[in-house]
């Protein structure tokens, strides 16, 4: 097994993510980092993601009138396609614990494509972009995530009752794709259907292949059915680099705090391991994890009273 290095993109509680490094230590992992420096600006992460092609990213909030800063770096990275892996964590509770399915959500245009402005006063229009090579490319990659995981099913969402032309070319375009694939079967769904769909009976979906502004809904409320914001791992795709985020992170006042919580950095972080081949070590996190909080150690982030310290080494004393 090869040392794979590793981007590390701290986020607003550095603390937090330095206690998932050693973690990731303790089980094996072979990774070597390359750290922020003391006040490394955004210029330079995007450096070092661009040279090491893979990166685990902590949660960042907005600051100003800008674009949050998950955002910005994906936009600067050509990140064109993002995967949220929903699956209960034994140990968290959640509504469905048979859910065990794949948002794949297209990343560089519709209502996101941040065309807005004031036509008149008082008066605001967002565009929603919809473009046939960006419809073909993200549908073909539902099908190959697919075929890989050896799910037998994608699902189209869209409004193409309604937005006949943008969604319905998205949805004409999977069609298309989908003939390249026998061996996978696609149907679709209305989003607003799917929502109603997912509440009642999420097992009956394996890929869900989604644009911009829906895959972004739709992700959230499957995180909802299994454990929320602390269940929420973000795989994001560009042509050259991988990014492992936390979805979601803590409230302001928890950042830099020991009612900090890890497991939106960690689960990321498993992910990443077995992308890059260290299966084992991402499976003995995994179980330490859920070994930990089927103990009753639960981070006060999920209502055990935990604290950052405590599950820390709960988890790590089962490596």
């Amino acid at each position: 097994m090869s040392t794979r290095e590793v981007t590390a993109v701290y986020g607003d509680c550095p603390g937090t993510f330095q206690r998932v490094q050693l973690l990731l230590s303790r089980a094996g992992a072979e990774l070597r980092w390359d750290e922020p420096s003391e006040g490394a600006s955004h210029a330079d992460m995007l450096r070092s993601a661009k040279r090491t092609g893979l990166a685990l990213v902590g949660y960042r909030r907005s600051h100003g009138s800008g674009l949050p800063p998950a955002v910005l770096l994906r936009d600067e990275l050509g990140v064109y396609a993002q995967h949220r892996p929903i699956r209960p964590l034994p140990g968290i509770p959640c509504r469905h614990d048979d859910v065990d399915l794949i948002v794949v959500r297209e990343t560089t245009e519709d209502v996101y494509a941040h065309l807005e402005h004031e036509s008149l006063p008082g008066v605001f229009e967002s565009l929603k972009v919809t473009t046939e090579g960006a419809c073909q490319r993200i549908a073909r990659h539902a099908f190959e995530v697919a075929r890989a995981s050896g799910r037998p099913k994608v699902t189209v969402v869209h409004k193409a009752n309604i937005m006949k032309l943008s969604d319905g070319m998205f949805l004409r375009v999977a069609r298309e794709v989908a003939k390249d694939y026998p061996d996978i079967q696609c149907d679709d769904v209305i989003v607003d259907a799917l929502c109603m769909k997912l509440v009642l009976q999420p097992g009956q979906f394996e890929v869900l292949l989604c644009g911009n502004l829906f895959g972004d809904i739709v992700a959230d409320l499957c995180a909802g059915l299994v454990g929320g914001a602390s269940n929420a791992p973000s795989i994001n795709l560009a042509e050259h680099t991988i990014l492992f985020t936390a979805g979601h992170g803590d409230p302001p006042e928890v950042d830099r705090t020991e009612a900090a919580n890890p497991l939106p950095v960690l689960l990321p972080a498993i992910h990443l391991l077995r992308h890059i081949g260290q299966d084992g070590e991402a499976e003995r996190i995994h179980d330490a994890t859920a070994g930990a909080l089927e103990a009753g150690v639960v981070p006060q982030a999920l209502g055990g009273s935990a604290s950052l310290e405590a599950f820390c080494a709960a988890v790590e004393s089962r490596l």
